[in-house]
């Protein structure tokens, strides 16, 4: 018995055991979720174990490895709480596996967490279409509505769905790596964006990748300009380094200031207004009926939704029919592709706050990671037209709530180019100084 304890001593003791039980869950979990989102077959009961088992594995991190303040253990708690009423209420369990998976990601390198969930996307997503292409699995053929041809899901459920995978996965990519990025992974982005327009049509998916381009590109031309002005002169009585801020410095570190505001505030902004021009939705409303027209019809089907289920506290039972994973539908079409009225009507009003709340602080803690800032701005954007805000299998950027600096602090200047100087430049103009290389707090005893 002795032993079994000492081993079981020295296993809790290592930091490194605790993000093997995070990344055995996390690599089941998302892999399982990945697959649903392809036509490759799969079996439900073998997802459900895998399910129990990501939870087991999940849930065995946090008690054995993590520790938490009482605000922090607070938080955690009320958000797990509230997914079991919504799953209570509604009947979905997602957003307890969402809080769960978040939580869980307590202290794992959040650029770890990212590139994992980059290559399993990149390894489903790539075999889904090679095997559209070859024929092992169907490649889902839609007319298009505008009279375009042919859409092609290339082995996804549904076009946008395949679509979505490539904006999410570049979003990842672009921050993760944003700082070796050249001119021609610029322009095969935009490559990238012109095939999904012509073989899936999938316009505001298009707009979002182009946007992720044009955003990200101004962001290196602001960067490589500040690198340009940043000279230094010494001193010549104290010996001392004094850095002169040029104009284009001044206006990057004021935009990054921008910037950070910008996102904290961006999803909450952007729900609010959808929400709004949802419920004064009217048909016969021409610049209501335009905005409608531009997103494919989403302000209608929102409107749909709020008439006949209405809002609550924690959700409801919202079945929706979509038109992915089959040609033949019977049922009639209604699906609420805006990612904030899906939550608020699943979900509940309590929730929606929840995940606002949460990406706020996100924007917070880590306000230097221009980067970050940018990529959140962009997801605010997409989650306007797509549903996937929550969806793991998608979207990997809730982790960075309570998810570690480590592997990515070696970007040290957060703000418009590299280096220690960065954190002068801040200093200079305002800004607060970056924490330097994050440490993980190792559970005691």
């Amino acid at each position: 018995m002795e032993v079994l304890v000492e081993k079981y001593k020295r296993f809790v003791r290592d930091s490194c055991n605790g993000e093997v039980l995070f990344f055995g869950g996390f690599i089941l979990y998302i892999f399982w979720k990945m697959i649903r989102t392809t036509m490759f077959p799969y079996s439900e009961t073998v997802f459900q174990t895998c399910l129990i088992l990501s939870v087991v594995l999940l849930a065995g991190k946090i008690f054995l490895f993590d520790s938490y303040t009482v605000k922090m253990f607070m938080a955690v708690a009320a958000m797990l709480a509230c997914g079991l009423l919504i799953a209570m209420a509604s009947g979905y369990l997602w957003p307890f596996i969402w809080v769960l998976m978040i939580a869980a990601a307590k202290d794992v390198p959040f650029g770890k967490i990212l590139r994992v969930h980059l290559l399993i996307g990149a390894v489903v997503v790539g075999l889904a279409f090679c095997a559209s292409l070859l024929g092992v699995i169907e490649n889902l053929a839609y007319p298009a509505t505008d009279g375009r041809g042919i859409r092609y899901s290339f082995g996804c459920i549904y076009t946008t769905d395949f679509a979505a995978h490539l904006f999410f996965m570049l979003l990842t990519a672009y921050y993760l790596y944003h700082k070796k990025m050249r001119w021609f992974h610029y322009i095969g982005t935009c490559v990238i964006a012109g095939v999904i327009y012509y073989y899936c049509n999938a316009k505001l998916d298009t707009i979002c990748i182009l946007l992720l381009a044009a955003v990200f590109g101004i962001y290196h031309i602001m960067r490589w300009q500040r690198e340009r002005e940043q000279i230094q002169t010494s001193d010549m009585e104290v010996g001392n380094m004094q850095l002169i801020l040029f104009k284009r410095t001044k206006a990057c570190l004021t935009l990054k200031k921008l910037l950070g505001r910008l996102a904290f505030i961006s999803l909450s902004v952007i729900s609010l207004a959808m929400y709004l021009l949802t419920s004064a939705y009217r048909e016969e409303n021409k610049f209501l009926e335009a905005v409608n027209l531009a997103i494919s019809g989403r302000l209608m089907l929102g409107k749909k939704g709020l008439k006949q289920f209405g809002l609550s506290l924690f959700g409801k039972n919202v079945p929706m029919e979509g038109m992915g994973g089959s040609l033949k539908h019977t049922k009639p079409y209604f699906f609420i592709d805006c990612s904030y009225l899906f939550i608020l009507l699943r979900y509940g009003i309590l929730f929606l706050g929840i995940v606002c709340i949460a990406y706020g602080i996100i924007c917070y803690k880590r306000r230097e990671d221009t980067a970050l800032m940018l990529t959140i701005l962009l997801l605010a954007v997409s989650s306007a037209i797509d549903q996937h805000l929550l969806e793991e299998a998608y979207n990997p950027l809730g982790y960075a709530l309570f998810a570690g600096m480590g592997e990515m602090s070696d970007r040290k200047a957060y703000i418009f180019g590299g280096g220690n100087q960065a954190g002068d430049l801040g200093k200079a103009y305002g800004f607060k100084e970056d924490g330097g290389k994050g440490e993980r707090k190792k559970k005691k005893g």
